[in-house]
């Protein structure tokens, strides 16, 4: 047989009006979102502290040292020796090739005579 009282339940049920109702409280979910933003916050600051530490570590490695009028002479006249040196390099760099552009030009012509030489003769 069928039981009439849980046909009535069921009835009564399925004809109600049903509305979601949110788990927790309002105060409860106001409460986990201002914890949301002050742990966001927190882990902005600590990231942006470690950020300027470690500009500020790198800042202070780029920094040259400071160069006292010494230094600075002293520099100078390195730099001007340097300079002497590679002048003179390229001079004796320069004076080897046109000796050597000479003696091609010598050989060429030596050559050129030599070939008319043989022609000549034939």
């Amino acid at each position: 047989m069928v039981d009439l009282r849980l046909t009535r339940a069921a009835g009564n049920l399925a004809q109600r009006a049903y509305t979601l109702q949110p788990v927790r409280s309002r105060a409860v979910r106001a409460a986990i979102w201002a914890g949301v933003w002050v742990c966001s916050g927190v882990v902005g600051a600590a990231a942006m502290y470690a950020y300027l530490q470690h500009a500020d570590a790198l800042a202070s490695h780029c920094t040259s040292a400071p160069v006292t009028a010494d230094g600075a002479q002293t520099e100078l006249e390195r730099s001007r020796l340097a300079l002497e040196q590679e002048s003179t390099a390229r001079a004796a760099v320069q004076k080897t090739a046109d000796v050597a552009t000479a003696e091609v030009s010598r050989l060429n012509a030596q050559l050129m005579f030599l070939r008319g030489q043989g022609q000549k003769r034939r």
